[in-house]
């Protein structure tokens, strides 16, 4: 199934992780979007920033797939120092500013999936050595974040736990 109505699933998919995260952080209170759950451990606020930022990045090698034959999209080590940089430097934002730069990117990368010619959703492209397509990234960007939402879900249970 290569036409608008993949985009359109794609797009809805995109908007679901987003509707999960904001499920997840509702009622969180400043307080415990700033705490580490454990050691080692995200808080609610630095797994913002990676959604955030994991939104546009993986997106954007979506994009890539679909303009260049066959491109390795692994994050290479700078990539990963960028990823590392955003969560670090947004890791003092208040939860309410990092919800909305969560909902823009969101809104950012409906968009980008929507300029996306569907003929070029089965493209391939390798992340490691594994073979994805446009439309397995943008799949797997809305994975990940619903995979983040659990990991709030469950950040918060130790917090509310323990404190």
């Amino acid at each position: 199934m290569t036409n608008s109505s993949e985009i359109q699933e794609l797009q809805a998919d995109l908007c679901s992780g987003r509707d999960s995260v904001l499920s997840a952080v509702e009622g969180v209170s400043e307080a415990e979007a700033h705490q580490i759950p454990e050691p080692r451990e995200w808080t609610v606020v630095q797994l913002l920033a990676h959604i955030t930022e994991l939104q546009s990045f993986w997106v954007t090698k979506a994009v890539l797939i679909t303009q260049v034959d066959d491109p390795q999209i692994t994050r290479t080590a700078v990539e990963n120092d960028v990823r590392l940089a955003a969560v670090t430097d947004r890791s003092q934002d208040g939860l309410a500013s990092l919800i909305r730069q969560m909902n823009f990117a969101n809104n950012q990368v409906v968009d980008v999936v929507a300029a996306i010619d569907p003929a070029a959703l089965d493209r391939p492209g390798h992340r490691e050595d594994n073979p994805m397509t446009s439309a397995d990234v943008i799949r797997y960007t809305a994975r990940h974040v619903r995979t983040h939402a659990d990991q709030i879900i469950e950040s918060l249970r130790l917090i509310r736990q323990t404190g």
